[in-house]
Order: C-alpha cells, then sequence, then structure tokens
C-alpha cells in the first residue's frame, strides 16, 4: 500500500471519529438538491442558501504536505448554527460596476498582475478592475478581479444599504464549509488534483501553454487559458460554482497562522481596532493543485489588488422565510 493511500485512510478515519460523535450528519457528502436561490434586487448577485452543520476545518497535521501550514493544520471542528446565504457565483464585473457607478467609488490604485517580459506578478497602474489584464477583453460576466479587501467591503456595504439586508464578506469558517459542501478529501472533488477540471479554473495545461508561471500545472484541461466567465465549470453540491479557482476570494478574518482560540462557529475572528491583513481562500486560475485545496489560506494586505483576486458575498437569513 502506498503512502497516499495510508494518508487518506488515516484522514477518513479522523473524520470517521468526528462522525461517531454525531457531528458530522448535518452535511450529507452528496446533497441530494441544489439550495435555494434568490435576488435581492436587479443588480444583486444571486444567492444560494446553505444549510445549518458541522464540518472539520483544516488539514490534520498527519496529511499536510508543505510548509506554512501552522494554522490548516491544527485541524478544528467547528458547527455553522444557522443556515445562511452565499454567492451562486463569484461577484461579476456587471454587478461590481453598478457599486461603482452608483457609489462613486475610487479605483485609482495600481493591479498586480502577471508580466511576460518580467516573468512575474508586478504593480501596474494602467489596469484596474476595468481592465484586470487578464484575459485581455473581458465580459461582463467575468468575475470582478483586482479588488482588495477594502474594496470588498465597500461593495458589501453599499449592498446591504441598498436593499436593507445584512450582506457581508463571509467569514473564513463559512467559506471553507462551503467549499467543502460535505465532502472531506483534500480537494472537493476528492484526492485527485486531475479531477480539477470539471469544477475548477486553475493552473493547469491550458493554462500552461500560455503562461510559464515555474509551477507545476494540473494534468488536465478546463478549456480557459485564464479567468473564466463565473458559472462556467460544474457547481459543487451546494449548488455553488467556482468556490475553487478562478479568482482568489476575499474572506472577513484578520490573518493568523494559528487556529488556537479561534471561535467554533460561523463567526470571523476579527480583532479589536481591526487589522491590515485578512485571508482569502480558494487559489485562482494561477494556482497549482496545493493552493487549489479546500483548506488552503493565503494572507493579502486590505489594500492589494491582484488580477487574480475577487471576491463572493455571503448574508444573514435571520429574517428570511424559509427556502427563500
Amino acid at each position: 500500500m502506498k503512502n497516499g493511500d495510508l494518508m487518506v485512510i488515516a484522514r477518513r478515519a479522523l473524520i470517521g471519529s468526528v462522525c461517531a460523535l454525531s457531528l458530522c450528519g448535518a452535511v450529507p457528502v452528496h446533497a441530494a438538491e441544489p439550495a435555494a436561490q434568490f435576488r435581492d434586487c436587479a443588480d444583486c448577485p444571486e444567492m444560494v442558501r446553505i444549510p445549518s452543520g458541522t464540518f472539520v476545518m483544516g488539514t490534520p497535521a498527519h496529511e499536510s504536505r508543505s510548509t506554512g501550514l501552522s494554522a490548516e493544520s491544527q485541524a478544528v471542528i467547528v458547527k455553522i448554527h444557522k443556515p445562511f446565504a452565499i454567492g451562486r457565483v463569484e461577484v461579476t464585473r456587471r454587478e461590481y460596476r453598478a457599486f461603482i457607478q452608483d457609489a462613486g467609488y475610487d479605483v485609482r490604485s495600481p493591479c498586480l498582475i502577471w508580466d511576460d517580459e518580467k516573468k512575474r506578478f508586478a504593480a501596474d497602474r494602467s489596469h484596474d478592475w476595468e481592465s484586470p489584464g487578464r484575459p485581455r477583453e473581458p465580459l461582463d460576466d467575468h468575475p470582478a478581479a483586482c479588488v482588495s479587501w477594502s474594496d470588498a467591503k465597500a461593495y458589501v456595504q453599499w449592498l446591504a444599504h441598498k436593499t436593507g439586508k445584512s450582506y457581508r464578506l463571509p467569514s473564513e469558517a463559512e467559506w471553507e464549509y462551503v467549499a467543502r459542501a460535505g465532502s472531506n478529501t483534500r480537494w472537493p472533488w476528492g484526492d485527485n488534483p486531475a479531477d480539477a477540471c470539471d469544477f475548477a479554473n486553475i493552473y493547469d495545461l491550458v493554462s500552461h501553454e500560455s503562461y510559464a508561471f515555474g509551477w507545476e500545472a494540473v494534468h488536465c484541461r478546463d478549456g480557459y487559458a485564464d479567468l473564466a466567465p463565473v458559472g462556467a465549470l460544474r457547481a459543487n453540491a451546494f449548488g455553488v460554482y467556482d468556490m475553487i479557482g478562478n479568482v482568489w476570494e476575499w474572506t472577513e478574518d484578520c490573518w493568523t497562522d494559528s487556529y488556537v482560540g479561534r471561535p467554533r462557529d460561523a463567526r470571523a475572528w476579527v480583532w479589536t481596532g481591526g487589522c491590515t491583513q485578512h485571508i482569502r481562500r480558494g487559489g485562482s486560475w494561477t494556482s497549482p493543485a496545493e493552493q487549489a485545496r479546500s483548506a488552503y489560506r493565503e494572507v493579502g494586505d486590505v489594500a492589494e489588488r491582484r488580477g487574480d483576486g475577487g471576491f463572493r458575498i455571503a448574508l444573514d437569513l435571520d429574517t428570511r422565510p424559509e427556502g427563500r
């Protein structure tokens, strides 16, 4: 038996021991029906209702294969006590434009984009969310990119004011819960990264033909060399698209490299007085398989804009009738 097989067996034993304590039954590995969907206004993102449940957040230490994963390897049991809603897809350029125009929001700062000559990501003042560099002619249904955490916060505050609903960024726990969608494997689709291309736009053989990033491409073909329109690939078991890949997604949580002391529920872990660095999740079209896992996390400054960085939104459902 190979070492990889032993790790899979060990991980499933850990999850099984958790489920034996009746902590996993609320989230089926394969959801029978997609969650209810709704939209609060013509320019609002479409939302998907996510059920409550319990899951193991992070990657057990015996399974971690790379360095710098101290928080992720401190796997914790997290309970999502109440249903909530999350964007069915990442916020699109069309939806983001409605905010920019209505709020008169200023987005003049540079964006980090891939420089073909320098062969690295570099700040470029000629690129912003309207012209993110990749693809060269983005469509309205591409995800909004070159979006900082501060930009994303401004968007959800605008949307909350516009609709009178409690729109916000998802917490890190909510994000991973939705990304896993009941799975307990390294990737939402299973333990083989080569199966990614049905579900996730990451750095694959198609991207490798156009961009020599210097890291290994996933051995499959999703049909997109860079950013893909939202919802172009398959949804997960919750009926949500692009949780992995396409653009990195901001969460509300402040950055920390430890899970010790973190909330064991859906709440975001934030500091009194705020913080200057936040957690982003999911990888992007530039990401190798290791960065496209359910539990992988990365840090970003609040003002940092990247050509492969966007966001999706969440919503409390306290006042919304069941099934809406």
